[in-house]
Parts: structure tokens; sequence; C-alpha cells
């Protein structure tokens, strides 16, 4: 059964809503516009706030419903739910809807954090977004992203939760190869322009 589940949640995850809504509305790719990431913060640049939060709610919602129907109803349980967990994250990152593209999978991360722990796991990534945001430039938001995932691994070792160790694991890796050119050191950008 958990097969079946971790097709379901890998086929929400990879339905790129952010790129339809946006090219729906303005009729130009979504490549196109910022950094050519197909997720909500395009959507806002491109389209207004409105349409960048409606799309940045259903790549939550694709990460949050299969996670949690698996759970409640999807008699999934134990180890089973580490791969269900992760599915939706990588069909998003790994979209075959875009050539095995995708996006940064921020939000679809909230959303299955949100499933497995209700509004805890959350709460702790967006609080200590919000305050690295204070000390990180907007530039490297790759860093704020896998140092908040790190405010919620110290709460998954209190809590001595070894499957939800496992599942951060797989996402903050997923989230470190999607943001891997902001986590770059200076050194090592430097490095690349003197090759090039």
């Amino acid at each position: 059964m958990f097969i079946l589940w971790t097709i379901i949640g890998f086929f929400s995850g990879s339905i790129m809503y952010s790129k339809i809504i946006y090219e729906k509305k303005t009729r130009q790719k979504i490549s196109k516009i910022g950094d050519g990431n197909p997720g909500s913060s395009n959507v806002i640049r491109g389209a207004g706030l409105w349409l960048g939060l409606l799309a940045m709610a259903l790549d939550y919602f694709k990460g949050y419903l299969p996670v949690l129907i698996a759970l409640s109803i999807g008699g999934i349980s134990g180890w089973e739910i580490v791969p269900v967990a992760v599915s939706p994250v990588l069909g998003h990152a790994f979209s075959p809807f875009l050539r095995m593209n995708g996006g940064k999978a921020v939000a679809v991360s909230f959303g299955i954090w949100s499933g497995l722990t209700q509004w805890v796991g959350p709460s702790i990534i967006g609080a200590s977004m919000l305050l690295f945001s204070f000390v990180i430039s907007p530039r490297t938001d790759g860093w704020k992203v896998i140092l908040s995932m790190f405010g919620l691994l110290i709460f998954l070792i209190i809590k001595m939760d070894s499957l939800a160790i496992s599942i951060w694991a797989f996402n903050t890796s997923v989230l470190a190869f999607k943001h891997r050119d902001q986590l770059a050191f200076p050194i090592a950008l430097k490095l690349r322009r003197k090759i090039r």
C-alpha cells in the first residue's frame, strides 16, 4: 500500500501549479522571469501577489494532503511514511512534466511537515526562517532555508524521532541540491569566475 501512496505523493508534487498559473495568466514562460524557477516567488514577480499566494498555497497543499491522508485513512504507519512523505518533495523538485526539472521545494516541504507534525514542524521552520532573514542576505536565501531546517532537526533530535529524522535528511538533501548555487561559499564563487 505504501508504494501506491508514494506514487500518489510523487504525482501530486510533480504538478507545477506556479508554472500553470503564471503561464495561463501572462501567456509567457515562467522560465523568463526572475531566476527562472517555476515557483510562487516568480509568480509574485510576474503575475502579482494574489496569484503568487495562490500558487504558494497549492504547492503547500500538494505536500500536505497526500501525507495527511496516507497517515489518517491510508493505513500508512512506521517506516512506510518515509518514502510517502519524501515523494511530494521529489515530485516537485524533479517533475517529469518539466523533464525532471522543477522548483526549489520550499512550500511543498512546509506541506509535508504539516502533514507529519501538524503546526509544530512548519512553525519551527518558519520561525527559524524569520530569525535568519535578519542576518542573512536575500541573495543567499539557500542558507536561510537550510539553517531553518536545522532548527527543525534540533526539535526532532529532542523528540528522538528516528523516522522523522530520516525524512528530514532526505528533505534537506533535496533542498540543498536545489539551492546549491546559493550555498556556494564566496571563495568557490570567485574560483568559478576565474575558471570562466
